[in-house]
C-alpha cells in the first residue's frame, strides 16, 4: 500500500481459521472513522476508506501477504457495485452481502469476486442467487438451538460454507464445529482453555532448558551436550543450518559447527519456536505459531529502529512468547516461570509495560479488531498509520513464507 494512500486508516486482520484449526484467511479492515480525504468519484468517506482496502489487495505487496488465502474484505454494501472489484484477484476474494441486498449478488458473481452472504437477520429467500456459496452468522447474538436452527436454513438454501463470526472461547468453538460450521472467527484460540493446563512434555522442558542456557550465554560446548541429549532436536538443528535459505557452501555436519555458525541470539529465537512444534503438537499449536510470528515481526519492524540495540533482539522473542500462555493452558506467569527472561521481557508479557509494551500492545489490537486502541496505541508510540501499515503487511508475508 502507497505511504501517502493510507492517510490516518489504520489496517486490521482477523484470521479465518477451519474446523481444524488451520489458518486458511484473513479478513482484513480500514479504520472507519478517520476523516480522510475524499478520492474523485468517491461520494463518502466509507467508500473512500473501501477504495483504499481493495487498492491494498490489488498492490502485489499485499498479494504475497495472501497468497492462495481467502480474503475477506470488510466492505460497506454501498462500496459493493465499485468498478475497482474488477481488478481484484479471481476468485480469492470475498466481500460481505446483506441478506437484504442480494441483489448484488450477480454483479459480483460476473467479476469472480466471492459473495458472502451476512446474516442480518433479514427473512431469507426459498432459494439463494446462484453463486451463494458462503455464509457468515454472528454466534454472540445467538444461543446453540436458535444457531444450529438459522445454520440449517442457509444449507438448504444451498449454502456450503458456513462461517461462525465472533467466536470467544474454546466452548463456542466445539459448538460451531458441532454444528456443521466450515470456517471460524473471533480470539478463541488466542485464549487459555480454562481447566486444561498442559503437563510440560520431556520434549519442551529440554528446549526450555536450552532456551536458559542460550539466554545466558552458555559455552558451545555446554548447548552442545544440552542437544547430544535429544536426537530429535540435533536432526531438527541441523536440517535447520543446512537448508538452502541458509545458502551455505557445503553442509555442517557437527552440532558444535552449527552452534558456532548460527550464534546465541538467532539460536534463541529458533529455539523459542520450537515450543509450538515439541511434545504432542496440534493444529491449535500451528494456528498459534502463525499468529505468533505475525506478532514477532510486526513488532521487530517496528520496534528495530526505535529501540537502543541491546533491547532490540527482544522484540521479537516477546512477540513469539506472547502466546505461551495459549499455548501451554496455563496463565502467562506460570507459563513464562520455567524462562529465565529479562525484567523487560517479563514486564511486557505480564503487565504491558517497559519499551516492548506499545508494539505488543498494537500488534493485538491490530488482531482484535480493535480501532480505536490501535490508533491509540500508535498515537502514543509516534507511530503513523503509513508505519503500521507497511510492517503489518511485511510481517504477513514474511510470516506466511517462513510457516510454509
Amino acid at each position: 500500500m502507497p505511504p501517502d494512500a493510507t492517510g490516518s486508516r489504520f489496517l486490521v486482520r482477523q484470521p479465518l481459521l477451519d474446523a481444524s484449526y488451520q489458518i486458511v484467511g484473513h479478513e482484513l479492515s480500514l479504520r472507519d472513522r478517520a476523516l480522510v480525504p475524499v478520492l474523485p468519484g468517491a461520494e463518502s468517506l466509507d467508500q473512500a476508506r473501501d477504495e483504499y482496502l481493495i487498492a491494498s489487495v490489488i498492490d502485489l505487496e499485499h498479494r504475497k501477504a495472501l497468497g492462495n488465502q481467502l480474503t475477506l474484505l470488510d466492505l460497506a454494501t454501498a462500496s459493493l457495485v465499485n468498478p475497482m472489484l474488477a481488478v481484484l484477484p479471481t476468485g480469492k476474494v470475498a466481500v460481505p452481502v446483506p441478506v437484504s441486498r442480494l441483489d448484488l449478488v450477480q454483479s459480483l458473481v460476473d467479476l469472480a469476486v466471492l459473495p458472502l452472504i451476512e446474516d442480518d437477520g433479514a427473512e431469507l429467500p426459498s432459494v439463494m442467487p446462484p453463486g451463494c456459496l458462503f455464509a457468515r452468522l454472528d454466534c454472540s447474538g445467538h444461543d446453540a438451538l436458535a444457531l444450529g436452527e438459522r445454520a440449517e436454513q442457509f444449507r438448504r438454501r444451498g449454502v456450503k460454507r458456513l462461517i461462525a463470526g465472533n467466536i470467544g472461547s474454546e466452548e463456542g468453538f466445539e459448538v460451531g464445529r458441532k454444528l456443521g460450521f466450515n470456517l471460524f472467527q473471533g480470539g478463541f484460540f488466542r485464549q487459555p482453555r480454562p481447566g486444561q493446563g498442559r503437563k510440560l512434555e520431556s520434549g519442551v522442558v529440554q528446549v526450555m532448558e536450552l532456551l536458559n542456557q542460550t539466554m545466558a550465554r552458555a559455552p558451545i560446548e555446554e548447548l552442545e551436550a544440552g542437544f547430544k541429549r535429544n536426537a530429535a532436536l540435533t536432526y531438527r538443528l541441523l536440517r535447520y543450518i543446512n537448508s538452502p535459505a541458509n545458502g551455505l557452501n557445503q553442509p555442517l555436519a557437527s552440532i558444535g559447527q552449527a552452534l558456532i555458525w548460527l550464534g546465541h541470539e538467532p539460536l534463541y529465537r529458533w529455539l523459542s519456536l520450537l515450543l509450538f512444534s515439541s511434545g504432542q503438537a496440534d493444529g491449535r499449536d500451528q494456528a498459534l505459531l502463525k499468529n505468533a510470528l505475525v506478532r514477532a515481526r510486526f513488532m521487530e519492524n517496528l520496534g528495530l529502529e526505535r529501540l537502543d540495540r541491546s533491547q532490540r533482539g527482544g522484540l521479537f522473542i516477546v512477540g513469539i512468547l506472547s502466546h505461551l500462555d495459549a499455548l501451554l493452558d496455563r496463565p502467562m506467569a506460570e507459563a513464562l516461570a520455567p524462562l529465565h527472561l529479562s525484567e523487560t521481557m517479563t514486564g511486557a508479557l505480564l503487565e504491558l509495560n517497559g519499551p516492548y509494551a506499545p508494539y505488543l500492545k498494537l500488534a493485538v489490537a491490530c488482531e482484535r479488531f480493535d480501532q480505536d486502541a490501535v490508533e491509540q496505541v500508535a498515537d502514543g508510540a509516534g507511530l503513523c498509520a503509513a508505519e503500521v501499515n507497511l510492517a503489518h503487511v511485511n510481517a504477513l508475508i514474511w510470516a506466511e513464507s517462513v510457516a510454509n
